[in-house]
């Protein structure tokens, strides 16, 4: 299957240099004709309600608990606490 890499890449807002293109290429190539082959199972004795029940979610209502101190031992264990919440490292460059 020939794959227009590119054009895949720039869809998935990629930057690729040429070692990972010919790496990726040949890679996604192998996935697709790997999942190509979903198409050869046989399907017409399948019924398609097959594994649909009569089960129902079951739920609960929420119950109010209890205060047990637990949080207080939590936040204070932690490295950083700030306002009474756990402070961590942030993920976004500003």
């Amino acid at each position: 299957m020939q794959i227009d890499l590119d054009r895949v890449a720039k869809l998935a807002k990629l930057h690729l240099t040429d070692e990972e293109k010919n790496k990726l290429g040949g890679q996604l190539s192998s996935i697709l004709d790997y999942v190509a082959q979903l198409t050869e199972v046989p399907l017409d004795s399948t019924d398609a309600l097959a594994y649909m029940t009569d089960e129902k979610n079951v739920v609960r209502t929420d119950e109010i608990k209890a205060y047990s101190g637990e949080r207080d031992a939590v936040v204070g264990a932690f490295p950083k606490a700030a306002a009474d919440a756990l402070e961590v490292p942030g993920v976004f460059n500003h």
